[in-house]
């Protein structure tokens, strides 16, 4: 399906130039169109998304343009057309694209690899060329409908994950529970992933005391609502999430979160312990990955904590 690009034709460059058009043009067809094909109304994302399609477009890519350099151009502006639309439509962020990026690009280099290959030996060899390789892209397309709905039941299931974060501070448990009641401002230093989306607070406030009391953490957009579970001051305060509105993670929200304070040679140990439900999976990927956001947003509260903590003193 690529054209003929011996450099010595007198319209290699106009080849040259379509050759590079129909890979962008089938790799965007492939990365956007399967991603609006395969997205889940329940915000779950699986191996389908993140591995096998990339895998399909960078196999169907190889299919219709020859050589390593086309391929790579082909590949590298269908990702950057198919991230820029999902950013400017707000279908998914910087923090999600960045941290799935290294999953994606080893399905594409891959899925490219392999079309290559299979390009090389067996359709080059065959007499019917484009009609095989239309085929094959057909083939791929139901490859991954089928995977999808295959896959659709268990990337529903949540998956829970706890992260738990220490801080140590100079002061008694009573003055570390005073200021952890309610924070009027938050204004930590920001890390990178804070800087390109990950959720900032920016404040947390208290209704009441004791079990039952709601606690509500604002962000820079949106908020999350807490009801009091455990209340033993200046030692325990537990927390279930009763509302979450943080926009743009349908396939991440927070189960539960708690502070536990004890003195330890004339110092005070805080535990923060936060249970997040995920709908994100290869697991073995995203875990850690979920686990460096959740404990992100803790360092950036016991950053604020101790700040407050020792101006009591």
């Amino acid at each position: 399906m690529s054209e003929n690009l011996d450099p010595s034709s007198p319209d290699y460059e106009g080849n040259l130039l379509r050759a590079v058009v129909i890979g962008t043009a089938t790799a965007v067809v492939f990365g956007l169109g399967g991603f609006l094909l395969i997205r889940d109304e329940s915000g779950a994302m699986g191996a389908t998304l993140f591995v096998l399609l990339p895998f399909a477009t960078g196999t169907a890519t190889a299919l219709v343009v020859s050589g390593v350099k086309l391929i790579r151009a082909s590949l590298l502006m269908g990702a950057i057309i198919c991230s820029g639309f999902l950013i400017a439509t707000k279908m998914e962020g910087w923090v999600c694209l960045l941290m799935s990026t290294p999953l994606i690009a080893v399905g594409l280099i891959v899925g490219a690899v392999i079309g290559v290959l299979f390009r090389r030996h067996v359709i080059d060899k065959r007499r019917y060329q484009r009609l095989f390789s239309l085929f094959l892209l057909l083939l791929l397309a139901v490859f991954l409908m089928g995977a999808n709905r295959v896959e659709r039941d268990s990337r529903r299931t949540p998956r829970l994950q706890t992260v738990i974060n220490k801080l140590v501070v100079k002061a008694t448990p009573d003055v570390a529970w005073n200021q952890l009641k309610s924070l009027d401002h938050i204004s930590s230093s920001k890390g990178l992933l804070m800087r390109i989306g990950l959720p900032v607070p920016v404040r947390c406030t208290m209704q009441g005391e004791g079990v039952g009391a709601k606690r509500t953490c604002y962000f820079e957009s949106g908020h999350i609502e807490e009801r009091v579970t455990e209340w033993n001051p200046p030692n325990l305060m537990s927390f279930e999430i009763t509302d979450f509105d943080v926009p743009g993670r349908p396939w991440l929200s927070f189960k539960d979160a708690s502070y536990e304070l004890t003195q330890e040679n004339g110092q005070t140990v805080i535990v923060r312990t936060t249970t997040i439900v995920s709908r994100l999976s290869p697991a073995a990927y995203w875990r850690p990955l979920e686990k460096l956001g959740v404990e992100t947003e803790h360092e950036y509260l016991f950053e604020e904590l101790k700040k407050r903590i020792d101006g009591v003193k």
